[in-house]
């Protein structure tokens, strides 16, 4: 029974965080647009309300996020004139259960407000007919009264109390330790990950996030954003089509991944416990897993695989290794797709696994290291050639996109032109714009943000010589080539003077599914934290930075690294390297991944610390 109630009282923590949405079919006969309003006691209001973006035929399928809790009815304003609308179906979709309403459902739990001329039964649906402006139905929710939601609720319960039962008997009869170290490092990051999403609900989305979105519902016809992002979307939204579901999914595997590697390490739940606290603590981090980020995506999956790789380094001679082994490359591959200058981050984490492979075939001599670097350097470049398909082909169909490497490359070049230029004092762009000054250059790029330099790319546009014009600057100018450089990392890990550079993104972007942000004292003050506290220095990027580069000396004078922790650094260290060099932006939270791979090293380091003080 007390195994029953903790995992009831975990799925009603799932519940209110996957708190459901309503999907309305419907078209109408000229352009316009559906609001729903959820009550607020016995009221309606616009705070509590969402709108669609304008429609009209064909049947178009608007989603609409549901507030947490029992829901029970709805207001429908179908339009905002005097319009028929044709609404085919509803669905309200709720973790443990979808109910559906059709034409006669709909027809018999509809009530008329206002503005309404009349319900009418057809073929195709249920006609409304619109009298004047803001017309307006009530939609009655409690056709079955969370009967199949409970029945639902009461089979999934039961039978994960058993699973759980089944495998604390074994545990128990191993240790009641024992039982609780294989616990609690999944509640614990569960725990964190339901606050985090609770906090953050749905989760803060901005134009890329909702690119991603749009592309995982409607199919992915670019690559401009990484196409894995859309792909990983798409399974969530079978499970929920709440945005707060991918949300939370990425921001578990992150903190699961964390506490699992910390614990690896470490071997102290109470130490990695702290780190989470630490870690969340940090203004750029706390500021990034608020938002549906591919940046959070890519860490997650890029520790998911480095978890998988330290315990293979640490398994037997059992069966499980190969699974293991696919399953790492799968985790890495998804990570590598997640932005387009991820490779680099793989290459460490990969020559670690093909370490670890080659040392169960127990080679001797320098056949040991050809064969590390033959299998790392095999696994890279398959890797690198899977995500280059992965950019130009779409799935499931395998169908042609449009491929823009090459204009990412070119924003590149054209921006450390620009840079170069102004460290010369001389238009360095040559015959492809020749009529420039230093000082238009200067009014057109900003080296923090490609979007705050859109005159200057647009400018110079797509142009064939730019590959040429760069490798001329890059060989005569290389101190002011570098300076460039310098100038766009000091930004990057808030070296910078002023404010640090950080985009939180606080909010959800005007959008057409009618995502909007619920209101949150808590949550505004949790924005504000992380404005301000990003201006300590202790807290900065490149303060941990500091600290991780003292570490690693620290590891090696008293012979406690391990080629695991080397490669957490080397992983974080060569992203970063990859982000400067092909990088066209400075927006400090674009390092997130070296932050978290940095700051794991450094608290393994205090740890050991600790330790050999005792």
């Amino acid at each position: 029974m007390t195994i029953q109630l903790a995992v009831g009282l975990l799925l009603v923590g799932a519940g209110v965080i996957f708190a459901g949405s309503m999907v309305i079919h419907a078209q109408q006969d000229r352009s316009d647009f559906l609001q729903v309003f959820f009550p607020v006691g016995d009221q309606y209001n616009e705070e509590n309300s969402q709108r669609s973006a304008s429609f009209e035929n064909p049947e178009s399928r608007l989603e609409f996020p549901m507030p947490r809790g029992l829901v029970d009815r709805v207001r429908i304003d179908p339009s905002n004139g005097a319009i028929l609308t044709l609404l085919r179906g509803i669905e309200v979709k709720r973790l443990f259960g979808t109910e559906t309403y059709e034409t006669k459902d709909l027809l018999e739990y509809s009530t008329p407000i206002q503005m309404i001329g009349g319900f009418e039964a057809s073929p195709g649906g249920l006609l409304v007919r619109s009298t004047g402006n803001d017309p307006a139905f009530e939609l009655d929710l409690r056709r079955s009264p969370l009967l199949s939601q409970a029945v639902n609720f009461l089979v999934v319960n039961t039978i994960l109390s058993f699973l759980l039962f089944v495998f604390l008997d074994k545990s128990w009869r191993r240790g009641v330790l024992a039982a609780m170290a294989r616990l609690h490092f999944v509640l614990v990051p569960l725990a964190v990950a339901l606050g985090i999403s609770l906090l953050f609900y749905p989760g803060f989305m901005s134009h890329d996030s909702l690119h991603a979105l749009r592309s995982a519902r409607e199919g992915v016809t670019e690559s401009e954003w990484p196409p894995m992002v859309s792909y990983v979307w798409r399974a969530v939204d079978l499970v929920s089509a709440n945005p707060a579901a991918m949300h939370f999914s990425q921001v578990f595997l992150l903190l699961f991944s964390i506490y699992f590697i910390v614990l690896s390490f470490t071997r102290r739940a109470v130490g990695a416990g702290v780190f989470m606290v630490l870690y969340l603590g940090i203004p750029v981090i706390l500021g990034t897993v608020g938002v549906i980020w591919k940046d959070v995506l890519m860490a997650g999956f890029f520790l998911a695989g480095f978890a998988v790789v330290v315990v293979m380094s640490r398994l037997g001679h059992g069966s499980g290794f190969i699974p293991l082994f696919a399953l790492a490359i799968c985790l890495i591959y998804v990570a590598v797709c997640s932005r387009h200058n991820a490779i680099t981050a793989a290459v460490p984490i990969l020559f670690y696994l093909s370490l670890v492979a080659c040392s169960r075939l127990k080679p001797r001599g320098a056949w040991f290291g050809y064969g590390v670097l033959f299998l790392c350097s095999a696994l890279t470049g398959g890797l690198f050639l899977a995500k280059t398909v992965l950019d130009k082909y779409s799935l499931p169909g395998l169908e042609k996109m449009r491929d823009h490497t090459s204009t990412f490359i070119g924003t590149v070049r054209v921006f450390d032109i620009a840079g170069a230029s102004l460290c010369t004092g001389a238009n360095l762009f040559g015959e492809m714009a020749p009529e420039w000054s230093v000082v238009d250059i200067g009014k057109l790029y900003d080296p923090r943000h490609t979007n705050l330099s859109r005159g200057l790319w647009d400018r110079v546009g797509s142009d064939r010589r730019i590959d040429r014009t760069w490798l001329n600057v890059a060989a005569q100018h290389p101190l002011c080539f570098l300076h460039h450089k310098l100038q766009l990392s000091k930004y990057l890990v808030g070296a910078n003077e002023g404010d640090q550079f950080l985009i939180t993104h606080p909010s959800i972007d005007e959008n057409e599914y009618g995502y909007v942000l619920p209101a949150s004292s808590l949550r505004d003050a949790v924005v504000t934290y992380v404005v301000e506290a990003s201006q300590v220095v202790l807290l900065r990027p490149w303060f941990i930075y500091m600290l991780a580069i003292g570490a690693l000396f620290y590891m090696c004078r008293v012979r406690a690294l391990t080629v695991g922790s080397l490669t957490l650094f080397l992983s974080g260290g060569f992203y970063f390297g990859g982000l400067v060099v092909f990088g066209n932006a400075a927006d400090a939270r674009l390092l997130f991944y070296t932050t978290t791979a940095l700051s794991i090293f450094v608290f393994i380091a205090v740890m050991k610390f600790i330790e050999r003080l005792r």
